[in-house]
């Protein structure tokens, strides 16, 4: 009988506000973040139950992926799922990759929470997970198993989604050709704590916290990374919607545009961003 295979998309991820609230005793930090997904950024994984677990990996970022040793946070899930489950868990898996490395994208998380939602449909699991306990794998793999607009907090655990705002928003993203892991910059993290702050969430509101307050890890990846330093003080204001900031712990930098030819004009006007290692104009639906 033929094995069934299942395609999940692994969404990138993209912190729209970050907030480092506490450190807490095991060196772990507690955040206030909106996030959203990115509907036309994502890994594809194809998957079936197999004798062994393998992988094979292609796509633009295979080589990169390859270098590092490969998906390691897919083969964290496999082993925790198969902990919690109790039963053993054979898959091959074929996975695209299209998300650039070390970008704040979580694009190793949402390959693993793809292959937990895989999991639970391969093996016909029912809800006897609590999805917080995903956290094990990964601090941003609970939200990337919804991959929904959500308000996440604690170490990433706590998840509250945020109602459909019906808007259409379009973003440039870019990275210099440069990489730093998400525990080097939460490790070398020394700056004030930020103070919690809780704010109706409309487009209004979000778009003045992102104007108004930067990713709290900003100062340490500048200070880590020379060219998104460079990269970001360089990138001039011209009818954007927000400032050029960092998504979540890594080195991708982006810009919201609230429309479509404010985004194309950017480009056409700054040619210098046409240099930059790794670029996409796209759009997120909030």
């Amino acid at each position: 009988m033929k094995s069934v295979c299942i395609t999940e998309r692994a969404y990138a991820k993209l912190n729209l506000s970050l907030r480092v609230v506490d450190k807490l005793p095991n060196k772990f930090h507690s955040i206030q973040s909106h996030v959203t997904f990115l509907p036309e950024l994502f890994d594809t994984l194809h998957i079936k139950k197999s004798t062994k677990n393998s992988i094979t990996i292609l796509g633009p970022q295979a080589n990169c992926l390859e270098k590092k040793g490969g998906d390691t946070l897919i083969k964290k899930a496999i082993y925790e799922i198969s902990q919690l489950v109790k039963k053993k868990i054979y898959l091959a898996i074929k996975l695209e990759k299209n998300i650039p490395l070390d970008s704040g994208l979580a694009g190793g998380s949402a390959n693993a929470a793809a292959i937990v939602r895989a999991i639970f449909k391969l093996y016909d699991i029912k809800n006897n997970i609590n999805i917080p306990e995903l956290k094990k794998i990964g601090s941003d793999v609970p939200v990337c198993y919804y991959s929904k607009t959500s308000y996440v907090t604690g170490v990433g655990e706590k998840i509250k989604c945020l109602p459909n705002l019906k808007k259409k928003i379009w973003i440039l993203l870019l990275k210099p050709n440069t990489t730093l892991s998400t525990k080097k910059i939460f490790e070398s993290y020394n700056d004030p704590l930020d103070s919690k702050s809780l704010f109706p969430f409309t487009l209004k509101n979000l778009i003045k916290d992102m104007n108004n307050k930067k990713n709290a890890l900003e100062n340490t990846v500048c200070k880590l990374n020379n060219d998104v330093e460079k990269l970001l003080h360089n990138l001039p204001s011209y009818n954007n919607y927000t400032i050029p900031r960092i998504t979540g712990s890594g080195n991708v930098i982006f810009i919201l545009f609230k429309r479509r030819k404010d985004l194309i004009n950017y480009q056409k006007k700054f040619p210098f961003i046409n240099k930059v290692k790794w670029k996409m104009a796209t759009f997120l639906k909030l």
